[in-house]
């Protein structure tokens, strides 16, 4: 498949960027688990790429019960059999967020034997799920301003994803992860190296972000989030428009 760039962007005033050579991508995650729901979603989406996020459902057996994860798994399985028997573009593929592998940043930048073993178990417990999809999505977004710590991080989990033996579609985002609010709500200095690593090992990539959190949508006293205004100058926007050309 050729690698392409996918936008999952929703930045305040965003343009068709398309004209960049974006491409769609659907994303399904205010819906309920049911199957019947996904099912009914999927039959109405016109884009190549379907991403079902059940990320609230239990995940991870290092944290979690392994009855939970098996639970969570089976409700999966079910909606994403009934996305890929109802999608409405017969030759779409089908993906779910994160869960394969289970993100983790300080394993593989702080690693130690014990840890890469209880993580690389967790991966291989969600075999189950992986097995059932078209490609798979693992998530890369930045946390800190480590440009080495997060490549150690990227190529770790990019090398878990690829023992699914599926395509594998990161997600990715131009500003740094809301948990961390020491760089919450800033633009990613290396996001440039972030999609030469993902152009290098991946299949290709979904840009997701172009959400500004407020304190209340991290559960404390303040302002809501809002979309991000958009700016045509990003400097992210500078490093997507570089790798496309090397795609043409």
């Amino acid at each position: 498949m050729p690698f392409t760039i996918y936008n999952l962007l929703a930045f305040k005033n965003q343009p068709d960027l398309k004209a960049e050579g974006l491409e769609p991508v659907s994303w399904y995650s205010r819906g309920g688990f049911d199957p019947v729901s996904v099912g009914k979603w999927a039959s109405e989406q016109n884009s190549e790429l379907l991403i079902v996020d059940f990320e609230a459902l239990c995940s991870d057996v290092r944290v979690q019960a392994a009855e939970c994860v098996a639970q969570g798994h089976a409700q999966r399985i079910e909606s994403i059999k009934a996305a890929k028997r109802d999608k409405k573009v017969k030759s779409a593929q089908v993906g779910t967020y994160a869960v394969c592998p289970t993100s983790d940043y300080w394993t593989p930048v702080m690693p130690s034997e014990e840890k890469l073993l209880a993580w690389r178990g967790s991966n291989r417990f969600n075999s189950v799920l992986a097995d059932e999809l078209d490609v798979i999505c693992p998530s890369l977004y930045a946390f800190y301003d480590d440009a080495k710590g997060y490549e150690k991080y990227a190529l770790a989990n990019i090398e878990e994803a690829n023992t699914y033996g599926k395509p594998v579609i990161p997600f990715i985002c131009p500003h740094y992860h809301h948990s961390n609010k020491e760089t919450r709500n800033k633009m990613i200095p290396y996001f440039g190296r972030i999609l030469d690593i993902c152009r290098e090992r991946c299949d290709s990539v979904i840009l997701w972000g172009g959400w500004w959190f407020g304190p209340k949508d991290m559960g404390q006293p303040g302002e809501s989030g809002h979309p991000w205004p958009w700016e045509a100058d990003f400097a992210w926007l500078k490093e997507v428009r570089r790798v496309m050309k090397t795609l043409r």
